[in-house]
């Protein structure tokens, strides 16, 4: 039987280290070890990613950092203070060491076990999903003139190609 290619899940992997790559100055960084692109007709179906080193910025931590892509720097987290604590349902925050979820893929729970709840579930999954129109890269992009001088992390976008092409 033939592989159709439109069935397959892929996963594009972007890692940042800011002690290689520069993290300032209000401006959106490719991944350390060089840009990494989602196709144009991709389905994102969920994203995660996981902090190896604790982000800082040498000071008070008050830079604020965001996860997405060309065109959307927010899509799978928005601008949030390195010192933001409890964030994204995690003890410390966003940026803190450990396994982090994102916007994708992310619906809310109701409660209940009933068919209604299921569906509401349902949509709410369906609705954090992304659908990309054109080839975006992935991007880490800091929001403060503050340097950020440490912190690693592994960014991991699931998703599908539709054929859907702009």
């Amino acid at each position: 039987m033939a592989k159709n290619p439109l069935r397959n899940k892929y996963v594009a992997i972007g890692q940042w280290d800011a002690s290689v790559t520069n993290l300032a100055n209000n401006a959106s960084a490719s991944c350390t070890t060089g840009s990494v692109f989602i196709p144009e007709g991709a389905l994102l179906t969920k994203a995660y990613y996981y902090v190896e080193t604790t982000f800082a910025d040498g000071n008070d931590d008050s830079a604020q950092l965001a996860l997405g892509i060309t065109g959307s720097t927010g899509a799978f987290v928005a601008s949030i203070a390195i010192s933001a604590a409890g964030t994204n349902g995690v003890a410390g925050g966003q940026w803190d060491a450990g396994i982090h979820h994102t916007l994708i893929g992310a619906g809310s729970d109701e409660e209940g076990d009933n068919a209604e709840t299921q569906l509401e579930n349902a949509k709410n999954l369906a609705t954090s999903m992304l659908h990309i129109t054109e080839n975006s890269e992935l991007l880490l992009t800091t929001n403060d003139d503050e340097a950020v001088e440490t912190g690693k992390l592994t960014l991991y976008v699931e998703y599908v190609l539709t054929g859907d092409l702009a």
